[in-house]
């Protein structure tokens, strides 16, 4: 359930309410939320640049119990096309008499020695939050409140996805609670949980790296798909191509990548077919040829859907890497991830198609910038002018 209406000049109000059966304790859901190095992690599609900037009241007894902080961060939608929202506010968590936790956010600006920088999106964190029962099972019943105060410049968000963000699907609780559910079955393959070993061919040491690989390379794809405070895209289109505007960026000295300068880019289109025709298309390893050069690379691959929206995302990995990994070897892999978020395309109340965001990087060797920037925007171009002509 979501609702937007004005609040005064220039503001909107976004409020926006879900609850689902999430399989994970309340305890480690409270830590995930309290602790801002698990926080941003588990939520990297959404919060990026998430900071701890002071402990008012720690929690008792070495728990979260009764803790107040103020955090701050910039919340964010996987493209290039909708700007950051940056927020600092108090958060706050209480275990009931009930046992069921409450973990409350509200905006405090200006907050101390704690000043706003200047964002291109107004955020205003009106009492929000979750309620958390424990289901005695491992599970929890979580009821998650969204509720902003948001100034958008109308230059930074792009008319196609303005539906979709005033919808409630971008910010909402609904996504929240996708988003945690996602970490909770990454926990349970990791872990083995109700994986017999006779269903199996990874081991649990196996399954563990897969998956800390994995998570590591959707970490990465996301922050270089969204459009935060300190990742500034130009746009590199120059063609006649109106449906297909390529942005661009560079990076240098990212962790976790080959060393040197990339160029990434990133463009969103639209298109007539289902957000699940789209990504089963594009989860379906037989279609990578059809619109990918080089499929003879091994590559690691996560896929994801819900009714917010779908990623399908690729790496390129070495074969022994990846056999060191299924023997459960740690290693410091190096990952350029590649791939789509696709996300349903709302008019209103009704779903008309699918808005499909590509992003793909490439590391500059032996070539001028401005020669890598042509690269990189004719692949995605390619690309993506394929797959519109398969899935439409």
């Amino acid at each position: 359930m979501s609702q937007r209406r004005g609040v005064a000049q220039y503001f909107q109000s976004e409020a926006s309410r879900h609850s689902s059966i999430i399989r994970l304790s309340p305890i480690v859901i409270i830590q995930i939320l309290m602790d801002v190095e698990q926080w941003s992690p588990v939520f990297c599609s959404m919060v990026t640049n998430a900071q701890l900037l002071e402990v008012l009241s720690p929690g008792e007894e070495e728990s979260y119990k009764e803790q107040k902080q103020i955090m701050s961060a910039e919340f964010v939608l996987s493209t290039p096309k909708v700007p950051a929202r940056e927020v600092q506010f108090v958060r706050y968590s209480h275990q009931q008499m009930d046992g069921s936790w409450i973990v409350v956010d509200v905006s405090v600006d200006e907050w101390r020695k704690f000043q706003r920088r200047t964002t291109r999106s107004i955020c205003r964190k009106r009492p929000s939050g979750c309620l958390i029962r424990d289901m005695q099972n491992g599970s929890s019943m979580v009821t998650w409140v969204e509720n902003v105060d948001i100034q958008e410049k109308d230059k930074e968000l792009h008319p196609k996805l303005r539906p979709f963000v005033e919808s409630g699907f971008a910010f909402g609780a609904r996504r929240w609670i996708s988003t945690l559910q996602q970490e909770a079955e990454r926990f349970i393959y990791s872990t083995g949980i109700n994986i017999s070993p006779t269903d199996s061919a990874i081991s649990p040491e196996g399954r563990r790296s897969l998956a800390m690989t994995a998570k590591k390379m959707v970490i990465s794809f996301c922050s270089d798909t969204c459009n935060s405070t300190y990742h500034h895209w130009t746009s590199s289109n120059k063609s006649r191509q109106k449906n297909i505007e390529v942005k661009t960026n560079k990076r240098r000295g990212d962790p976790g990548k080959p060393p040197g300068l990339h160029r990434t880019a990133g463009c969103t289109v639209e298109l007539i077919s289902s957000q699940n025709r789209v990504f089963d298309y594009l989860s379906d390893i037989q279609n990578r040829p059809q619109w990918e050069a080089h499929n003879d690379i091994l590559m690691l691959q996560e896929c994801c859907t819900d009714a917010t929206g779908s990623y399908v995302i690729f790496a390129p990995i070495e074969k022994a890497v990846f056999q060191s990994m299924l023997c459960g070897v740690d290693q410091d892999i190096q990952l350029m991830p590649f791939g789509f978020f696709i996300l349903p395309n709302v008019s209103g109340s009704i779903l008309e198609g699918t808005l499909l965001t590509m992003v793909f990087q490439l590391t500059v060797k032996n070539v001028s910038s401005k020669q890598a920037v042509h690269v990189v925007t004719q692949i995605v171009k390619d690309a993506l002018q394929k797959i519109m002509e398969a899935v439409n």
